[in-house]
């Protein structure tokens, strides 16, 4: 009788130098949360690098003077989005996903239907006060009747933009990263290339307003084809038919309560970024507005491999709470935090550096804009550290306390801002800004821990094991 041979082994692994870094690697990739993360930060680096390329173009083909009349219009525009949007956006995300979860088909189509509904109803709202009343808005927040009408045409987007949302919403609480990246990018970037080029052409200031107003017709188009495509086939997830169906008549209150703390939440907070603008339009000049927010977007870029993270947070720790508990949950939050920060840190040191580099691509009176990079260097430094802040105030439900938290920082960013910038321009602007977000990242440590642990100790949350074996 003859022994079979036994079947080769693979080789044992060398544990040198290279296995050893890979390591570390090999062991996020089997994780859900770390892939989805990595796959978003790609298709954000890659957009990132084209919205930087145009937004140069942008800025040198228009010039300071022009360049900041577009932001002021652009300002108006969101501005009034801040204001009017009250039960829309973000604030549906964790119910969705866990409706998802629990393959609650009539809880997912009243969901989808309603964010539909109250978006088209708030985006209309916006669209008729921007387009009856652009010059009034204008003269009204920054003395400047010309720029409202300018942003007029800006103001037909909100409603055209629903429908992107919608899907992106969708997907997002479905956790279907990879057509998410190529929906999300895909529109960032045809957005990009039509406004550069427009600009490029000779279409000046107004050609821009016009391709930034229509560009969302194509963008939103694509969304639609994602969402017959994919969505339907999942299960929970309605019809395109079903959703126009039941859109007219899923009610209201239904979720208003709920995501209109959410959304005013989330309105504050870009109320609070949005001051350093209005005041420079009003308060100071169109070069100091460009300044400001040519810097502001250098540093911003910084936030690019952060926003995956963020965004992934609000699902991953809604399962996870739902599933493993509060004290699970905290640990997810910490790990995301210290690594998000880590991330943060390092890539303001490295900005700020390079900074004076690539300043050269930008015309000569772009110099100007270095002291605003190095006055934003604090809050960006520290930027990653606050990821999971959003995420986490939403999945405990406590969207009036996450309001609070926010009422100093506005309170500095106004009063401070009026100062600053009256005396110091777009430089005063940035140093404000620091400020304000200084507090809130102040009290957010206190606070979130606290929540944390009263959520643990409240047991209201049964754990229950992951049916995935334990790996987000």
């Amino acid at each position: 009788m003859t022994l079979s041979k036994p079947p080769s082994q693979p080789p044992p692994r060398s544990g040198g130098l290279p296995d050893r870094l890979l390591s570390p690697l090999r062991w996020l990739l089997h994780r859900r949360f770390a892939r989805e993360v990595f796959t978003l930060q790609v298709g954000s680096f890659a957009t990132m690098g084209l919205q930087f390329v145009t937004s140069v173009i942008i800025a040198n083909e228009l010039g300071a003077a022009n360049y900041g009349r577009y932001l002021a219009a652009r300002n108006l525009l969101d501005l009034v989005t801040a204001f009017v949007n009250l039960a829309v956006g973000q604030a549906l995300i964790t119910k969705l996903a866990a409706a998802h979860a629990r393959r609650d088909e009539e809880e997912s189509l009243s969901l989808l239907a309603y964010f539909l509904k109250v978006g088209l109803i708030v985006g209309l709202i916006e669209s008729a006060i921007g387009l009856l009343a652009g010059n009034y808005v204008g003269a009204l927040f920054i003395e400047d009747p010309e720029a409202g009408n300018l942003a007029r045409v800006l103001f037909v987007i909100p409603p055209l933009t629903v429908i992107l949302n919608m899907v992106v919403l969708a997907l997002q609480s479905s956790r279907q990263i990879a057509r998410l990246t190529l929906l999300e990018n895909g529109a960032l970037m045809t957005t990009s290339i039509l406004n550069a080029g427009v600009v490029a052409l000779g279409g000046g200031v107004h050609g821009l307003v016009y391709s930034a107003a229509f560009a969302p017709l194509l963008t939103s188009t694509a969304a639609l084809w994602v969402y017959r495509t994919t969505l339907p086939r999942m299960p929970g997830f309605p019809t395109l038919g079903q959703l126009v169906r039941a859109t007219p008549f899923v009610p209201l209150r239904r979720y208003f309560a709920f995501s209109a703390l959410v959304s005013i939440d989330k309105n504050f907070a870009k109320l609070i970024a949005l001051v350093p603008t209005t005041l420079l339009a009003r308060y100071s000049t169109k070069p100091e507005l460009a300044y400001f927010r040519v810097g502001f977007n250098l540093m911003n870029f910084l936030s690019v491999p952060l926003s995956p993270v963020a965004r992934n947070l609000y699902a991953t720790l809604a399962e996870t709470l739902a599933k493993r508990g509060a004290r699970q949950m905290g640990m997810t939050l910490l790990k995301a935090s210290l690594l998000a920060g880590s991330i943060s840190v390092v890539s303001t040191a490295f900005m700020i550096l390079a900074s004076p580099y690539i300043l050269l691509i930008y015309r000569h009176e772009y110099g100007a804009v270095q002291p605003v990079i190095y006055a934003l260097g604090l809050r960006f430094a520290l930027l990653g550290f606050g990821v999971g802040l959003g995420p986490v105030y939403q999945v405990l439900n406590a969207m009036k306390l996450a309001i609070v938290t926010k009422a100093v920082p506005a309170m500095i960013m106004v009063g401070g801002g009026y100062v600053m910038i009256s005396q110091y321009g777009s430089v005063g602007a940035a140093l404000t800004l620091v400020a304000a977000y200084m507090v809130g990242d102040i009290t957010n440590a206190v606070l979130v821990p606290w929540m944390v642990r009263r959520a643990a100790l409240d047991g209201s949350v049964v754990a229950e094991p992951l049916s995935s074996g334990g790996k987000l």
